[in-house]
């Protein structure tokens, strides 16, 4: 008998447009010492958003961390503004396309986030197709206590959800993070940021 498929969705860049360059030069713009390019680098290098992400820091500690560790001269209004700042809209065809896959497919939310951008993309979704009422479920590195590429959270949300049964097809913008899952066995397909909706109507066409 044939697997059923279950839909694995990544949100930044691939559901969600996100620029992470208007978060770098925001905080450039607060700090008084690195450049836009010099707090990239640091930011990607000593992967200074990790612990939070991984729901090691509170918004408070990481917050007290990054002001620390760039320099920033800042209130928390401001701060909050700059970290945010990377975060885009939503375009409408994505959100109704998404919200019509789960009356063929379980489909699910898997992104590595903090818990200061989820409260801001959890309210921004296109108010005429809720986006996150279309999942079964949603899992969030913030609340896992993991980010990926780590081979433990997926296991955590096939486990979760009682996937052991299903062929996972999951989509995600990052090398490594796709790496990592076929390694666990998922059919893992990258995503162009810029043709994230034409990949992902293609690939599912073909489950169909």
């Amino acid at each position: 008998m044939k697997r059923p498929h279950a839909l694995v969705f990544d949100l930044g860049n691939v559901l969600l447009p996100i620029d992470l360059e208007k978060t770098y030069e925001a905080f450039s713009l607060l700090s008084s010492k690195y450049s836009a390019t010099e707090i990239k680098y640091m930011t990607q290098e000593e992967e200074l958003w990790s612990a939070y992400e991984s729901g090691l820091q509170t918004d408070q500690e990481f917050e007290a961390f990054l002001v620390d560790r760039l320099q920033l001269v800042c209130t928390s209004e401001q701060f909050h503004k700059a970290f945010n700042a990377l975060l885009l809209q939503f375009d409408s065809s994505v959100c109704q396309y998404i919200s019509s896959l789960n009356n063929s497919f379980p489909i699910y939310l898997l992104s590595n986030t903090s818990s200061l951008h989820s409260r801001i993309f959890l309210d921004c979704a296109y108010p005429n197709y809720n986006l996150f009422d279309s999942f079964t479920s949603i899992h969030l590195s913030f609340e896992m206590g993991m980010v990926k590429p780590n081979v433990a959270i997926y296991e955590q949300l096939v486990a979760h959800n009682h996937l052991q049964d299903y062929q996972i097809v999951f989509f995600d913008d990052n090398v490594r993070n796709i790496e990592s899952a076929r390694q666990f066995g998922w059919d893992a397909v990258l995503i162009n940021p810029h043709t994230s909706l034409h990949q992902i109507q293609d690939h599912i066409k073909n489950l169909c």
